[in-house]
């Protein structure tokens, strides 16, 4: 398998964005993909002023993205494959704050609920299953994530090889685990240090750059949205800059791009 030839000079430079829901949803609420302040294209505006280039950016996220929904999309899903990663001169994979997030109902029981035959019962369990969820955690004391860490190391493993494989050269960067402020999550995340440890670690033995971004995004913690979890502008800017910076440097030649042995580089 090859990869298409890098483009022109004079052409549109090639962002990928992997991600959750934080890619399209702020302080507000859910976003249409051409808001500036959104992280996605705070990194995309970023990469024009640095390379004097224009950039286009293509975001493949929706809510409640697990690690093992983007590793089966770029296994899977040949748009995603070949039409949309293939190609890119540049990539960001924002996915794994889901998966580390406190459970407090076993993930196996919430995927029962979309096979449920009556719409009705579908939101009573659905109404059930929410309301039960910070009892859960609390009960738990947020001991448990939402991805089993064996399975979730698999899953990011072979997603970061399957980003690198079908990418062959480009400029990449993994950006760490949200947190929270949500009484949905019982106001509790004690694992969030050590898996965004494991996250980093995984990405720095593939070659990217990792980047913390609860760090940059608790100083705004006050104006998250109702719903604990998403950023307002400030954050989506400290977050989308932070991660614009090494895929700069990689692009002119700084510092080195994730590679594969065997698969070979692009020119750039």
């Amino acid at each position: 398998m090859t990869a298409p030839e890098r483009p022109d000079a004079k052409t549109d430079l090639r962002l990928v964005v992997i991600g959750d829901s934080t890619a399209f949803t702020d302080a507000r609420g859910p976003h249409l993909p051409s808001e500036a302040g959104l992280y996605p294209n705070v990194v995309r505006a970023a990469l024009e002023r640095a390379l004097d280039r224009p950039v286009a950016v293509n975001v493949l996220a929706r809510a409640g993205t697990h690690t093992r929904d983007a590793y089966r999309m770029v296994l899977k899903d040949r748009h995603a494959q070949f039409e949309v990663l293939m190609g890119a001169d540049a990539v960001v994979v924002g996915v794994g704050s889901f998966d580390h997030a406190p459970a407090g109902v076993p993930a196996t029981v919430e995927s029962l609920v979309p096979l449920l035959r009556s719409r009705r019962l579908r939101r009573t369990a659905r109404r059930a299953l929410h309301a039960v969820h910070p009892w859960g955690v609390r009960l738990t004391r947020g001991r448990f994530a939402r991805a089993p860490l064996g399975e979730w190391r698999r899953t990011y493993d072979g997603l970061l090889f399957q980003v690198r494989a079908l990418t062959q050269g480009a400029a990449g960067v993994v950006m760490g685990p949200t947190s929270h402020r949500s009484a949905y999550y019982g106001d509790l995340h004690p694992l969030h240090a050590a898996r965004e440890a494991e996250q980093r670690a995984i990405a720095e033995r593939h070659g990217f750059p990792f980047v913390a971004s609860w760090p940059l995004v608790e100083p705004f913690a006050a104006r998250l949205n109702p719903d604990g979890i998403h950023w307002p502008a400030e954050a989506h800017a400290a977050v989308g800059e932070a991660l614009a910076a090494p895929l700069v440097a990689q692009l002119t030649g700084a510092t080195p791009k994730p590679s594969i042995p065997g698969l070979g580089e692009r020119a750039g």
